[in-house]
């Protein structure tokens, strides 16, 4: 199978080059189309022909006026390659977007989860998500990602991992798709990465609809590994490597429109991975499973009902509703499974009427996401070995997990917008919008029952307790048979200490309100929007006004050469673990009991000291200036800009003394703070046809992406712990003295990188054939390499760790097969056609990851 689609990717490719170096039918833009006019309307349109799969559009065919950005329309959507289904797989032939680098690698084939993504530098969860006109952001502890660590999910009692999205949209759903990157409208707020705004499918005139199964196996795979850890990887026991790995994913949409003009379209989508994993490390239990089958679930659901009159009044409701389901376990430790469970429903209703010169917008939304973890048992024992604690063959047996928690951010927002049509005003061109919202929002932590964690398993001969009850529970017999501290082999054990997690609920609930207003302004051939946004709040108290100000000049006024340029703000988000953090720790109380005949109710215990305390934050904010040229030459489109940001305020850690004398805090505690900064220099370009390339009856479109960039960040989330001292700390770093304060963030951070993105359609032969190209520099690791005098001071010597540059091909193919009236298709999408082996990380053979190799994804369905 590897070798045949191989043999049909390459045949494909050499028959669209040749193609392309034919003479071919360039169709123009009819003249006496509106959207013909690039400049005019800002909204490029390409013509169109009577294909049998409907209308090619070149990706990022929309060209925003004052280059704010890319616009994937649903032709793109459909035929490029999608594999889990995460926006992220879209968003790949944007050059102002870069990935984390161990979202993805050849390690994790099984994971289905959405990978977070960098947009101009800005931090993975500063970036605002919306569908539908409703916020899907994940706000709870979004920098908390499953990624970071396998500690995160085995062994912290407070901790749920998290992600930046919160619900895995499935890219199934999705119509369009625009994201914002640079001289961002007034309208948005709440970032300062960019906005990604997702609009769902609305249903077409007839009955219709689409059945379809996928599914992709580490059988069909190259599964790269690192030399020397080939026996290591397929005896792994963690979810950060899996040898092994089954997905399927199912889909059904149906669509259709009333004689009324309602129009209702529901579709349904899965997607399951299982994930075999060894249970033990040490040696093979004989009291439990050896091997355990961890999952993924990602459920999407969207039910779209829209409605239209001819008196300009349209309504419009939209339900997404995304629930994930990971299951994990603790390896070396029995009854240790755990779900974590996230997403949850998002939904909308939006009326939208005209009236005169205005158009009015009406917007109510309602989103639940969750981070939560459920665990079948309420306890965490850990043991000496025994005779009857013996499914580990270590000194230590331990047996449940953290125990459950539910984390919910709920929220409820009113949309007004206004917009009036275009007016003259002392020979000027208006064209004014405004608009203001209203969000309530809140979020809880929960422990729905009492947890208990034991530990320090000590000697007795007896548990029978002072009331004559025998201690089942934490007090056991049978005989010690592995020596440790406490424990006397041949005698039985108690658990002499305990921290209970009693059940409780922290709360933060508050009001959110915003008001915008911005007039795009037109004098001959100059275009100028200027803006202001004004939010406040009733968590943080802290109002914020962002002006934003974008700039077009269409040089020749004749729409083929425009310059743009901009100044803007953008403030950020908050989120609720900085006040929820202090608050949960007091739900812990530490018990020691002395001897096994002690009741653990006996036992006055001692309310743990919290190491978070809360203290004043400001709202993060980015400055922006940019300046851009478009370009339309001889057939082709070109979009050169540079995007420069400077953001301050932005949030991370510090460790200081409590100075607490009462016991309420530890000696030392964590405290959020506003030191975080950083600096990026973004420029990009992107090129592609104004009309498709036809030949030998296929029809062609492209684009190419290009970017460099030079992100600088003292900081790579807000978990990163700051003092004064790294502060002050001098250091020496390619040559130049510098504060270790100011050294350059690791990840998400490509100096450079090229993107092709083709799509070809063979319509006599039935056949769609989409391909992505991408190289990226080399990526950079930072660390110590030697030590300097300068001035007579010794100072560490920081340098780059390179690691070498990577390129990789994916392709995928649709063939519609030719069975009468029945309209079936067979879909095989491959990523990383040629193998490579793409070093992400690691010099040695444990710590080495790779990109993902080679992989398949195939696909049957059936539209009718």
């Amino acid at each position: 199978m590897h070798r045949l689609a191989l043999a049909v990717s390459i045949g494909l490719f050499a028959m669209s080059a040749h193609a392309a170096g034919q003479s071919t039918d360039v169709i123009p833009a009819p003249p006496d189309r509106s959207d013909a006019a690039p400049a005019a309307t800002g909204d490029d349109v390409l013509p169109t022909t009577s294909l049998r799969f409907g209308p090619l559009r070149v990706p990022g065919q929309r060209v925003f006026r004052y280059q704010e950005g890319m616009a994937l329309g649903e032709d793109y959507i459909r035929n490029t390659n999608t594999a889990d289904g995460d926006l992220a797989t879209l968003l790949r032939i944007n050059p102002a977007v870069q990935f984390a680098d161990n979202a993805r690698t050849s390690r994790n084939g099984g994971e289905i989860r959405p990978t977070d993504i960098s947009i101009n530098g800005a931090p993975y969860y500063q970036n605002l998500f919306i569908v539908d006109g409703a916020s899907f952001n994940n706000d709870i502890d979004p920098g908390n990602t499953i990624y970071g660590s396998s500690s995160v999910v085995v062994n912290h009692f407070f901790d749920v991992p998290s992600t930046g999205q919160g619900i895995a949209l499935d890219t199934e759903l999705i119509e369009g798709l625009d994201v914002y990157d640079s001289n961002v409208p007034a309208s948005f707020g709440g970032f300062t990465g960019g906005v990604v705004d997702a609009r769902t499918r609305r249903a077409r005139d007839t009955f219709s609809g689409k059945a379809w199964f996928r599914m992709a196996r580490s059988a069909w795979d190259k599964i790269l590994v690192a030399e020397g850890n080939e026996a290591a990887f397929a005896d792994s026991t963690t979810y950060i490597r899996q040898p092994n790995y089954d997905k399927q994913k199912f889909g059904l949409r149906l669509e259709g429109r009333t004689e009324q003009g309602l129009g209702i379209i529901g579709t349904i989508t899965q997607t399951r991975s299982t994930i075999p994993l060894k249970a033990y490390s040490t040696t093979e239990s004989i009291a439990d499973a050896n091997s355990k089958e961890q999952t993924r679930k990602n459920t999407a659901i969207s039910l779209n009902i829209d409605w239209a009159n001819n008196d300009g009044v349209s309504l419009n409701a939209s339900l997404q509703h995304a629930p994930s389901d990971d299951r994990y376990f603790i390896v070396n430790q029995k009854d240790s499974w755990m779900d974590l469970e996230s997403g949850g429903p998002v939904m909308s209703f939006r009326a939208d009427f005209e009236h005169g010169a205005w158009r009015f917008g009406n917007a109510i939304s309602y989103s639940d996401v969750e981070s939560s973890r459920a665990t079948p048992v309420d306890y965490w024992k850990s043991w000496a070995h025994s005779e009857d604690k013996y499914w580990n063959s270590a000194s230590s047996n331990d047996e449940g997990s953290g125990g459950a928690i539910n984390q919910h951010d709920r929220k409820i927002a009113y949309k007004f917008s206004a917009m009036r049509d275009s007016f003259m005003l002392g020979g000027v061109e208006h064209t004014l919008s405004a608009g203001f919202g209203y969000q309530q929002r809140k979020a809880f932590y929960e422990r729905p029952n009492v947890h208990s964690y034991y530990y320090t398993p000590t000697a007795t001969t007896s548990c029978t307790l002072s009331d004559g009850a025998i201690d089942l529970d934490t007090c056991s017999l049978a005989p010690v048979t592995e020596s440790r501290a406490q424990v006397v082999i041949g005698q039985g054990q108690y658990l002499a200490r305990a921290v209970l997690y009693r059940a409780g609920s922290i709360e933060v609930e508050g009001d959110e309100w915003n008001a915008w207003v911005q007039d795009d302004i037109r004098m001959g051939n100059w275009s100028v929007r200027p803006g202001l946004r004004f939010d406040d709040d009733s968590i943080w108290g802290r109002p914020s006004v962002a002006p934003r100000l974008s700039a077009s000049w269409d040089v020749l006024d004749d729409g083929r050469t425009i310059l743009t340029g901009g100044v803007n703000r953008y403030y950020g988000r908050n989120f609720f673990t900085y006040l929820m953090r202090e608050a949960r720790g007091k739900l812990a109380t530490e018990k020691r009991r002395t001897s096994a005949a002690q009741r653990w109710d006996e036992v006055v215990g001692t309310v743990q000291a919290t190491d978070n305390r809360i203290s004043d934050l400001d709202i993060p904010y980015t400055d922006e200036w940019t300046i851009g040229i478009r370009q339309q030459l001889s057939g082709f489109d070109f979009n050169l800009k540079y995007v420069n940001r400077e953001s301050r305020r932005q949030v991370l850690r510090q460790s200081v003394r409590s100075d607490d004398s009462t016991g309420y805090y530890k000696t030392n505690v964590y405290e959020y703070n506003n030191n975080g900064r950083s600096a990026s220099g973004i420029y990009s370009l992107t090129v592609t046809p104004t009309v498709r390339l036809n030949a030998f009856g296929s029809s062609t479109g492209f684009t190419l992406a290009l970017d460099q960039s030079d992100v600088r960040r003292n900081y790579n989330d807000y978990d990163t712990v700051w003092n004064e001292d790294a502060f002050n700390e001098l250091i020496v770093y390619k040559g130049d003295v510098i504060s270790r304060y100011d050294i350059p963030a690791t990840n998400f951070n490509r100096p450079w990188t090229a993107r092709l993105s083709t799509q070809t359609r063979f319509e006599a032969l039935g056949l769609s054939w989409s391909n992505f190209f991408r190289y990226r520099a080399g990526y950079r690791d930072i660390g110590i390499v030697d030590e300097a005098e300068v001035d007579g001071a010794a100072l560490d010597v920081y340098d780059d760790v390179d690691y070498p540059r990577s390129w990789t091909w994916d392709s995928t193919i649709e063939y519609d097969l030719p069975i009468p009236r029945i309209d079936a298709y067979v879909r095989v999408e491959a990523t990383n056609v040629f193998n490579r082996m793409n070093r992400i990380v690691g010099t040695t053979a444990t710590g080495t990851y790779y990109e993902p190799g080679r992989s398949y994804w195939l696909e049957l369905g059936y539209r009718f």
